[in-house]
């Protein structure tokens, strides 16, 4: 087995790999760490990092690397007339009546909030499906995942620290045009992200991430 410090890099002599105790020692830097957390997953080799799949991308710059990966899905032919015709049925039969005539009904008005929340929900779901990404910032000290559209949307910051394992895992809810599947980085923290990716673009971010976490380039 070769295996790398994930400090200092210095490649660990096999007299001090101790495989029954997961535990190695860096006899340069003295440092002990873990195996398992350690070595490249096996499922990785042969993998390509440059050969990334449409709809997906890895940019370098001079102090970061960035990851990213489109949701656009068909199923937004589906999805935009139908929230069409479900927006302006339900939200405009609230208040469509109450702004034609002038008139403040409160009751109505009450009734018809939890079709604006929904509006707001499905809508944004569907915008995933037209313009949406999802996009990985890498640096040195860690990184940040962004989920949305444009500028707009949701950043959740890491470092490499808390991350141990990068793993595939089933959700409960599929997203429209995905295959039920998001990405978990757990350690001492745990995020979540990528359940509105397909497949293919998803195994590409997991395996991408996995060898940049090893090679830890930055260092």
């Amino acid at each position: 087995m070769k295996l790398n410090c994930p400090e200092c890099k210095s490649e660990i002599a096999t007299e001090n790999l101790n495989v029954l105790t997961d535990v190695a020692l860096c006899t340069t830097c003295q440092n002990v760490f873990i195996i398992s957390e350690n070595v490249q997953d096996s499922t990785t080799l042969g993998f390509d990092i440059n050969d990334s799949p449409k709809g997906t991308w890895l940019k370098n710059d001079f102090n970061q690397t960035v990851l990213g990966a489109s949701t656009r899905s068909p199923i937004a032919f589906f999805l935009v007339p139908f929230m069409l015709v479900w927006t302006g049925g339900s939200i405009g039969t609230v208040y469509g009546y109450q702004l034609i005539n002038g008139e403040f009904d409160l009751q109505q008005s009450l009734f018809g909030i939890p079709f604006i929340i929904g509006a707001i929900i499905f809508w944004s779901l569907t915008l995933m499906t037209i313009w949406g990404k999802v996009e990985i910032t890498l640096n040195n000290e860690g990184g940040k995942v962004f989920t949305g559209v444009g500028n707009i949307g949701l950043v959740k910051k890491f470092s490499w620290k808390e991350v141990q394992t990068i793993n595939e895992q089933t959700t409960n809810f599929r997203y429209p045009g995905s295959q039920g599947n998001r990405l978990v980085m757990e350690g001492s923290k745990r995020i979540t992200f990528g359940s509105s990716l397909k497949s293919e673009k998803l195994f590409y971010l997991k395996k991408a991430l996995q060898v940049l976490k090893q090679q830890n380039q930055w260092k």
